[in-house]
């Protein structure tokens, strides 16, 4: 598969669709996502530089035990131990998904040869802030200028 079909396979919505999605999901919407994006991408690549299908699975099991904790969190009196577990599998969850953006920024890096300063090169800043969005937003530009090149 070459880069232009890989950017094409990629583009699956609106970076905004994804940010209400995974709002109103609480963030499961957002480990379906990169699931979708990381079983795309792992096709194109070597066996080394695959992406973990466990930390896939490991942002789904995050995801949905986080979001099913939300409800009893939001009406636990303050101080409830609740709150800290919360707070735990909130910030390991996080850390999962930066992990994540991260692992799909250097691979998209690789798999499209980008340099640094180029227009299809995924910025690290822009990574860490906005994590599956910016990869979104960054792969909906991509196919923007291909198809302005059509």
């Amino acid at each position: 598969m070459n880069n232009e079909e890989l950017v094409g396979q990629l583009k699956s919505q609106s970076t905004w669709r994804l940010f209400f999605l995974t709002i109103i999901t609480l963030g499961i919407y957002s480990a379906h996502y990169i699931y979708r994006q990381t079983k795309i991408m792992n096709h194109s690549l070597n066996g080394g530089h695959k992406i973990s299908e466990d930390l896939v699975k490991f942002i789904f099991v995050f995801s949905y035990v986080t979001a099913i904790i939300t409800i009893p969190y939001l009406f636990a009196p303050e101080g409830h131990s609740i709150e800290t577990l919360y707070d735990l599998l909130d910030l390991i969850w996080g850390i999962l998904i930066v992990i994540w953006a991260f692992k799909a920024r250097n691979r998209m890096n690789m798999l499209l040869s980008a340099v640094k300063g180029q227009p299809h090169w995924f910025h690290g800043l822009w990574t860490f802030l906005f994590t599956n969005l910016y990869f979104n937003f960054k792969i909906n530009k991509l196919n923007e200028m291909k198809n302005s090149k059509e």
